[in-house]
């Protein structure tokens, strides 16, 4: 047999195969960014969107059998002054037919609903970076690459799933039990929700330490797969992260 007829086999024998999912899964909490160096290879996202509402099913099923969802329903609008004022001026069982509303709402919307829900979110997430950074920075990221980039990074929100499932067990009175920060992974958790302005609770709030992870992340994927510097891209996520911690608690000041 002839070197010629052997030459076609040699490239696809040295070829590097890539990462495989479960590698790009750990990588992504250990190395990031050896797993979006991998997502140029292959864009795929659809796997940490699994994972992620799976847990969010399950996790909907340990706060229904635990804590309940009329009590978290009611639990919330105790720590809201305007919200409780509201829910005073109403007859009682229109107080509990608002109660057991809002908590079907959240529960099958955001629970139940996590997949389709979880999508939405994950589309529009991607589609606001991909276009922030390929017309800002001057990336070429694809939506297919800004998917799979955003849908790794969220994979983080796993370690908030698990604190919050041991929030959940450990909890001995649902009555006191605030979803909205039930984990010690910001300074707002140390603080009256009550007796703190909610602008200021709000802020404090949103820096912690899981959403700061998940934000550095994102600046990375987007570094490498766009091909900039790491710093100017989580610059750029870091204002998004400014701009929607300083609107939000804006508007929670305004309605709470």
């Amino acid at each position: 047999m002839s070197a010629a007829s052997l030459s076609p086999t040699v490239p696809e024998m040295n070829q590097q195969s890539g990462l495989s999912e479960p590698q790009r899964i750990v990588n992504v909490f250990v190395a990031p960014s050896k797993t979006f160096a991998d997502i140029k290879r292959n864009a795929s996202w659809w796997v940490p969107w699994l994972i992620l509402s799976l847990c969010g099913i399950g996790f909907t099923v340990l706060l229904d059998k635990k804590i309940g969802y009329d009590q978290i329903s009611e639990n919330q609008i105790k720590l809201s002054p305007k919200a409780q004022e509201r829910m005073e001026q109403l007859p009682p069982e229109q107080q509990q037919q608002r109660i057991h509303a809002s908590a079907n709402f959240f529960k099958y919307v955001f629970g139940y609903g996590a997949p389709v829900v979880g999508l939405l979110f994950l589309v529009i997430i991607a589609a606001v970076l991909m276009g922030t950074f390929n017309f800002g920075v001057g990336t070429e990221v694809t939506f297919k690459q800004a998917l799979a980039i955003t849908s790794y990074a969220l994979l983080i929100r796993l370690v908030h799933v698990v604190l919050l499932s041991g929030a959940v067990l450990a909890n001995s009175d649902p009555t006191t039990f605030n979803i909205s920060n039930p984990v010690a992974t910001n300074p707002a958790f140390f603080m009256s929700i009550t007796d703190t302005p909610r602008f200021l609770y709000s802020v404090l709030a949103n820096i912690d330490v899981i959403t700061i992870w998940i934000y550095v992340v994102l600046g990375i994927g987007f570094a490498i797969v766009g091909k900039r510097k790491v710093s100017t891209c989580i610059g750029v996520v870091a204002g998004w992260w400014l701009l929607l911690t300083l609107g939000g608690a804006a508007l929670g000041a305004a309605f709470s």
